[in-house]
């Protein structure tokens, strides 16, 4: 906007606030004697207010607008064109902010979806990846995956006071390596363990998935994904399942 035009704005707001301020106190000498007004309709009044809120800087710019092009000098006229490209931001802005809005129903929308879907598979069978177990006197059943041929592929369980306890699985080709495994067979009491796996190729950080039963689903209070209580390895964050289901039916044997 010129500053011609917008202290021309400024002054025609101005007036109109006057204006308004004697209306109220003429409204007000002439209110003298009537009874007094319940004032428990206020509660509209403040919705009222909340929704002018939420238009209040449209309405803003277009009381600016028009009272710019109504005061403009006459013998310096604003460019048409400076009137398009304001009218053009504007509308950018209401684009984004109705498209943030749009954005924000869709995400809550898809995580109550998501939560109600996670809901659903408690009881069912499914594959999680994990560097975690909770050993008990049931078999384990699982897999891990390698990127190169080992002559040596040993899994390791160590719980928290240090003692190791491993399982060889022998020689094995890239790619999935599927177990079934007793923890009584290899001397593995109850317990909480962390799980890796150790090859003769020196290779890190191989890919261990375990299959459990989805006891509950628990939702943070923080907003944080819903976490799954999954039986033999514990609580873990849905992002971490690997697998609908249970392992292949000919898992190899230990």
């Amino acid at each position: 906007m010129s500053n011609i035009a917008f202290n021309s704005a400024l002054g025609a707001a101005q007036s109109d606030a006057d204006q308004q301020k004697v209306s109220s106190n003429n409204l007000g000498a002439s209110s003298d004697a009537a009874p007094t007004t319940d004032t428990s309709s206020a509660p509209a009044s403040s919705a009222s207010t909340t929704s002018s809120t939420n238009t209040s800087m449209t309405d803003t710019f277009l009381t600016l607008f028009v009272a710019e092009v109504q005061n403009q000098d006459p013998t310096s006229p604003t460019d048409p064109s400076e009137y398009i490209s304001q009218l053009s931001s504007m509308a950018q802005v209401a684009m984004s902010e109705e498209m943030s809005v749009q954005m924000n129903t869709n995400a809550i929308l898809l995580s109550n979806l998501q939560v109600m879907a996670l809901g659903n598979m408690v009881g069912d069978t499914i594959m999680v990846q994990t560097t975690s177990m909770q050993v008990s006197d049931g078999e384990i059943q699982g897999r891990l995956t390698l990127d190169d041929a080992a002559s040596s592929v040993t899994l390791h369980f160590t719980d928290e006071a240090g003692a190791d306890y491993s399982v060889e699985l022998g020689t094995q080709s890239p790619g999935t390596v599927d177990f079934d495994i007793n923890p009584a067979d290899y001397g593995i009491p109850p317990g909480d363990y962390e799980v890796s796996v150790v090859t003769d190729t020196g290779e890190s950080e191989v890919p261990i998935e375990v299959q459990g039963t989805v006891e509950d689903v628990r939702i943070p209070l923080n907003g944080d994904s819903p976490v799954l209580n999954v039986s033999g390895v514990g609580e873990v964050p849905f992002i971490m399942i690997s697998q609908f289901g249970g392992a292949d039916s000919d898992t190899a044997q230990a």
